[in-house]
């Protein structure tokens, strides 16, 4: 639904009938729909009865001021210490758009486009020694690339629906586990949020405290859109295009370049988040001016420059600086005639394309997809997942061999003895361990290997 629409109970009342109508519920079996279950619903979902007084949609300067204060208030008042303070926020993610104009607009002017994108959830705290591991949504149940294996069992937090968007539902069962996790911990959080309307709080939440931010605000008092996510998007493109690169050079046709599978595009996605780092969350937290002056101040982080607790700039920097990564790999593109500057797609658009935020956004979706989402959620729920389908049409690569992969480590190996600097030292010790496993695993799969394999039965 969208932003500042109007709703009264009679509204509710019908739309629950017109979706009862979509998913085919039974005329015998529909709910009454009384004054209870009006109540009832509106509990459930946060709905409460506000009076509009003029233009209360647009953000000004004072409301940002008392929202600050508000929240600086509240934290002082709970006793919340910065490392328990966190912020959450969703975003989408084209994996696949190349920095390309020609080859961008004709991707996603179709339904690939829209295959080729996922949500993306992040959680930081305020003094930056903790990042949550991403929440990841995409359409598929198990995508091709996944080989029959979930997101579980590859390492990521990663769910799916129709539309690769946050649902309550997701949202709930997010929250459950962490507060489960912090349960355990004994350990009780403040968890700060944009009233986007998925953010519906489940019962028996204990160790969490959500609040939320006051609407139309979010971008200049959320710390994630003070320059967490635009960093970890700059981190992500350098990667696609040094990847697209690196395609090129062994050979790949210019057409090919940009192709990546969702599970490749997971793990890339994986790093750039890894590459935001202390100081860029923590003076996104200062330039979002929410936090109050601590009695005590926490503890620095050892990776943190003492530099940074003064300077509140660093996190441009380092925000310019993986942009300055980006440029570098277009230019990269340019030289090798993969790229027309005339074409070349601009940094705010490789990091905020337009559509983007439809991801995350259930406004401009349908009765009938919202829908078909809640009817897969429930199936996915009862175990009878249909999400099986493939959501990506690259080609799976045959897995290297052992001897595949041997080869290659002794190349590296040979590249880095030249070397003289610690990393390379590094490499190479990493380089010998990972060596010494791979010749055992080999081994040991060839010990398995039955001697009555290597030869076909015979038929009469």
């Amino acid at each position: 639904m969208g932003d500042n629409i109007l709703i009264n109970g009679e509204v509710l009342r019908q739309k629950w009938t017109h979706f009862a109508d979509l998913a085919g519920v039974p005329h015998d079996e529909r709910l009454k729909l009384s004054e209870g279950w009006l109540n009832r619903f509106k509990t459930r979902n946060s709905l409460k009865q506000f009076k509009r007084h003029g233009e209360a949609a647009s953000a000004s300067l004072e409301m940002v001021k008392q929202e600050r204060e508000r929240i600086q208030a509240f934290i002082k008042e709970q006793g919340f210490r910065a490392k328990d303070i966190f912020n959450m926020d969703e975003t989408g993610l084209f994996y696949a758009m190349p920095p390309d104009k020609g080859l961008a607009d004709k991707m996603f002017s179709g339904v690939k486009g829209k295959k080729n994108r996922l949500t993306y959830a992040f959680a930081a705290n305020a003094d930056g020694s903790e990042k949550r591991e991403p929440f990841i949504i995409g359409r598929a149940f198990k995508p091709k690339h996944f080989k029959n294996q979930t997101g579980d069992d590859l390492g990521f937090y990663y769910r799916n629906n129709a539309k690769a968007w946050m649902t309550a539902l997701l949202y709930q069962e997010w929250l459950q586990k962490w507060d489960r996790e912090l349960q355990r911990k004994n350990r009780r959080i403040l968890l700060l949020q944009d009233n986007f309307s998925g953010h519906i709080i489940p019962d028996g939440i204990r160790n969490i405290h959500v609040e939320n931010f006051r609407p139309n605000l979010t971008a200049h008092i959320q710390p994630m859109d003070q320059g967490i996510i635009r960093c970890f998007k700059a981190h992500y493109r350098a990667r696609f295009i040094q990847r697209a690169i690196e395609n090129y050079d062994k050979g790949d046709s210019p057409a090919m370049i940009y192709d990546i599978d969702q599970l490749s595009a997971m793990r890339l996605a994986g790093a750039a988040w890894n590459q935001v780092d202390t100081t860029t969350i923590r003076n996104c937290w200062r330039k979002a001016g929410i936090l109050p002056v601590f009695d005590s101040p926490p503890r620095a982080q050892p990776i943190i420059p003492i530099s940074s607790l003064l300077d509140a700039s660093d996190a441009e920097d380092l925000i310019s600086g993986a942009e300055k990564d980006v440029e570098e790999g277009l230019e990269a593109l340019a030289e090798r005639g993969m790229l027309r500057k005339s074409n070349t797609v601009s940094i705010e658009s490789l990091l905020n394309p337009a559509d983007e935020s439809q991801a995350v956004d259930e406004s401009e979706t349908t009765d009938k997809e919202i829908c078909q989402a809640v009817l897969e959620a429930r199936q996915q729920a009862d175990g009878n997942s249909a999400g099986n389908d493939v959501d990506d049409s690259t080609q799976v690569e045959p897995r290297p061999t052992y001897q595949d992969v041997l080869h290659a480590a002794s190349v590296i190996n040979r590249f880095t003895q030249d070397l003289n600097h610690p990393t390379a030292r590094k490499m190479e010790a990493a380089l010998g361990s990972f060596t010494l496993q791979t010749r055992r695993d080999h081994a040991r799969t060839m010990t398995a290997t039955k001697i009555t394999d290597f030869f076909r039965p015979k038929y009469s």
